[in-house]
C-alpha cells in the first residue's frame, strides 16, 4: 500500500470519528433546549373526581406544550381564603402560571386586581374578560340554568312542584345557576322551593312520606355537582325514595353521575366539555408565559344530556375522554 493511500485510509477514519462526535454531540448541530413551563392548577373542591375529564385534558395539554403540571386542591373546607393562600405558596414555589378554579368568583378577582401578579392566572368558571387574568374559560352558568329548568319542565308532568337543591349558593357559578332555574320556573308558573345547606336524605324521605300521603310527586333539580352526587348516592341506597320523584335534574358528568343517569335514578344533566376545559387552560398558560397577552375570554357551551343520548358519538369524546 503506497504513502498516498494510508494517508487517504487515515484520513477516512479521521472523517469518520468526526462524523460520529458530530451525530451523538452538539458539537456542530445543537439541538434546540426545550424549556419545560411550570404550571400550577388549584382547584376550587376537597375532592377531585368531578375534574376527572378535566385532569386528562390537562395531561394532552401538558404533553403537547412541554408544561409540568401540578394539582393543589382544597384541604378540610371550601373557603376563598385558603384558595388564596394556596395561590401565594404556588407563586413563591415559583409557578410560572396559574390555572384556578374559584371558589368565590368576585373575592378572586378583587384579590388578583390588588396583588397585580407578574405571572400569568387563567380563570376557569367566570365569563367576561379582566386586565388581571390572562385568559377566562367559562360556561354562561346562567343559561346553563335555564337550560336545565326548560329541559325538566318539558318532561315533567304539568303542575308538578320542583324541589332546588344546592350546598350553598354563594360559592362558585351555584348562584347563577339559581338564577336561571328560577327565571324559567317563575315564566311558566311551575311551583318551586329552594332548600339550601341541609341534609338531601332527610329531604328525599320528607317528599316520599308527601307521596305517600296525597300521592302526588315532586321534582328535585340539583343545583350543584354536590346536592346532585349526594342525591343519586341516597336513591342508590334506598330505591323506594325514587317512587315519591317524578324526576331528578342537575349539572355534571362524573362517573358516578353518569352511571346513577344510566341507571334510571337521574333523569336529565346539563354539562360542559370538561376535557376541552382542561385542554384550553394548560395551553393558554403556557401562551400567556411565552407571549404575556392578557384577556382573552373562551366561551364553552353546554349540553343537555339524557339515558337516551348518552351514548351517542357526539358525546363520546366528550364524556368518556381516552387516556
Amino acid at each position: 500500500m503506497s504513502v498516498r493511500e494510508k494517508l487517504a485510509w487515515a484520513a477516512c477514519a479521521v472523517l469518520l470519528v468526526f462524523l460520529y462526535l458530530a451525530s451523538s454531540t452538539d458539537l456542530i448541530i445543537k439541538e434546540r433546549e426545550v424549556e419545560i413551563h411550570p404550571v400550577s392548577i388549584i382547584l376550587n373542591d376537597v375532592n377531585d373526581a368531578y375534574y376527572q375529564n378535566f385532569k386528562k385534558g390537562v395531561d394532552q395539554a401538558a404533553r403537547d406544550y412541554y408544561a409540568d403540571t401540578s394539582y393543589t386542591t382544597l384541604y378540610d373546607e371550601i373557603s376563598q381564603e385558603q384558595q388564596l393562600q394556596l395561590i401565594s405558596r404556588e407563586m413563591e414555589d415559583g409557578a410560572q402560571a396559574i390555572v384556578v378554579i374559584p371558589v368565590e368568583g368576585e373575592a378572586l378577582m378583587d384579590s388578583l386586581r390588588e396583588q397585580k401578579s407578574q405571572i400569568p392566572f387563567v380563570v376557569l368558571g367566570a365569563a367576561g374578560g379582566d386586565s388581571a387574568v390572562s385568559s377566562r374559560i367559562s360556561v354562561d352558568s346562567r343559561e346553563a340554568g335555564r337550560r336545565l329548568a326548560e329541559e325538566a319542565l318539558k318532561e315533567l308532568p304539568a303542575g308538578v312542584s320542583c324541589w332546588l337543591f344546592a350546598a350553598d349558593v354563594r360559592l362558585g357559578e351555584t348562584g347563577l345557576v339559581l338564577d336561571g332555574v328560577e327565571s324559567v320556573l317563575k315564566e311558566q308558573g311551575a311551583d318551586y322551593v329552594l332548600r339550601e345547606m341541609e341534609e338531601e336524605e332527610s329531604l328525599l324521605a320528607s317528599l316520599q312520606e308527601e307521596y305517600e300521603r296525597t300521592g302526588e310527586q315532586a321534582a328535585v333539580i340539583a343545583l350543584d355537582k354536590e346536592s346532585l352526587t349526594e342525591t343519586a348516592e341516597i336513591l342508590k341506597a334506598d330505591g323506594s325514595l325514587r317512587e315519591g320523584l317524578a324526576g331528578v335534574y342537575g349539572m355534571g358528568s362524573t362517573t358516578s353521575l353518569l352511571g346513577s343517569l344510566d341507571a334510571g335514578l337521574i333523569d336529565g344533566l346539563v354539562t360542559f366539555d370538561q376535557y376541552t376545559a382542561g385542554y384550553l387552560s394548560v395551553e393558554k398558560a403556557v401562551e400567556a408565559i411565552q407571549s404575556g397577552k392578557n384577556g382573552e375570554d373562551i366561551r364553552l357551551d353546554y349540553f343537555y344530556i339524557t339515558r337516551d343520548n348518552m351514548w351517542d358519538k357526539s358525546f363520546e369524546t366528550m364524556l368518556y375522554p381516552m387516556e
